[in-house]
């Protein structure tokens, strides 16, 4: 008989979060570089998103062809697994191609383009393409399906409660994260509350979502807006995040003040118990959480920046590889070279709002007016990313940060005109 799994108590849950998002860190400081890059499955002719059915078939037909470990939840496939790369299916069918972290910037791109070459081949002959775009462009979020793992179910019953486009958010949108190395809770809390305070300027770079349901939504970035308007608990920035001083304690509280969508069913192997109604707070005061509960807690959480024993920027609709690629130099060059990053803390300080309203502000307008949108400061995003990309211009390709190139900024300096 196995053991019962320890319980956490209220005394416990600060430092049990602590240790799962900061205990461990993944590569102890080497500074990796990673991505994870999801694009929508559209009709070549009319843009309309492929059927979840079509979906499901792709992901089968490339497990069998890449000769991958299969990923499953009970009796459904939801990814792959290939030695230097994952791949998985989100909830609407959108395909994500995960690359292991690498060392360069040349690494990346490589594991990417012997993806895309199986992909492609498996998509020849039918009418379905990939498409680097933010949110399905055409096709109603009610007409989109649900990949049918229980996880998905229970978000997409009880998040709507908090957040209107919560369905569109599981079902439309895709974007590619950005995964950096942190060294110690110093290190951590800088690059969190420098990436948050970004968090803008980074999100009109990569803006790509402008048609929704077949018209033009009036946003340069819909995604961002969805994202905005889902479960207001879990998404957005987490008070306290945007000073160094705080951002740690500030992500901790963020987290335990969030309501439990799920937590370990004890009678099902891999089952879940649905929850919706309680915090973490209230479900550790009840006596009823565990370890494995509180990891799986902290993967429902969607903050812009999220912290996982490495740093991961999520605020970024798809955009085509080589402006991804670009964007993970850039992001890089600012977080990993200290003379960049001091400069960019700094111009940070251009970013600060004064209040939660006027934060919700400009990331509305960022989303709707991309690198036009003025930051508090009064310059505009475009003014302020110009000057991010001379900050890692000058350190990228030095003996200290050899993981890319200035030549690698090309595509968001092509973005900036």
């Amino acid at each position: 008989m196995m053991p019962l799994p320890t319980v956490v108590t209220l005394d416990q849950l600060s430092e049990t979060i602590h240790r799962l998002i900061l205990g461990n860190p993944m590569s102890k400081g080497r500074k990796l570089l990673g991505i994870e890059y999801e694009r929508l499955l559209l009709d070549r002719s009319t843009r309309e998103s492929a059927p979840l059915e079509f979906c499901r078939d792709l992901l089968a037909r490339l497990c069998k062809a890449l000769d991958a470990d299969p990923m499953v939840d009970g009796d459904v496939l939801k990814g792959l697994r290939a030695g230097e790369f994952e791949m998985s299916m989100e909830p609407g069918g959108q395909l994500e191609v995960a690359c292991a972290p690498v060392s360069k910037l040349a690494e990346a791109e490589s594991i990417m383009q012997r993806v895309d070459a199986v992909i492609e081949s498996q998509l020849d002959g039918t009418p379905y393409e990939l498409a680097c775009l933010g949110h399905a462009p055409v096709t109603p979020v009610e007409d989109l399906g649900l990949l049918p793992r229980e996880r998905y179910q229970i978000m997409d019953r009880l998040m709507p409660a908090r957040g209107p486009l919560t369905r569109n958010m599981m079902r439309a949108t895709a974007g590619f994260q950005l995964t950096y190395d942190i060294e110690s809770d110093a290190d951590a809390a800088s690059k969190l509350a420098l990436l948050y305070r970004l968090s803008p300027v980074f999100v009109a770079l990569a803006a790509n979502s402008r048609e929704v349901a077949g018209k033009d939504s009036g946003y340069a970035s819909y995604r961002h807006l969805v994202w905005w308007e889902t479960d207001f608990m879990r998404s957005g920035v987490p008070e306290g995040c945007l000073d160094p001083a705080t951002a740690i304690d500030g992500y901790i509280r963020y987290a335990r003040e969030a309501t439990v969508l799920f937590r370990n069913d004890p009678e099902r192997a891999g089952g879940l118990l649905a929850d919706g109604q309680h915090t973490l707070e209230e479900v550790c005061t009840a006596g009823e959480l565990t370890e494995a509960d509180v990891d799986l807690h902290l993967t429902s959480l969607f903050p812009f920046v999220r912290l996982r024993n490495y740093i991961e920027v999520r605020c970024l609709d798809s955009v085509e590889w080589s402006l991804a690629r670009s964007m993970l130099a850039l992001i890089s060059g600012i977080v990993y070279c200290p003379a960049a990053s001091a400069k960019a803390m700094k111009l940070s300080d251009e970013l600060l709002p004064a209040s939660a309203e006027e934060l919700r502000d400009l990331h509305l307008a960022t989303a709707k007016d991309a690198l036009d949108a003025t930051a508090p400061s009064g310059r505009t995003l475009r003014e302020l990313a110009r000057e991010l990309v001379g900050f890692a211009n000058a350190t990228l390709g030095g003996a200290t940060c050899d993981w890319a190139e200035p030549s690698d900024l090309d595509e968001v300096r092509a973005r900036l005109g």
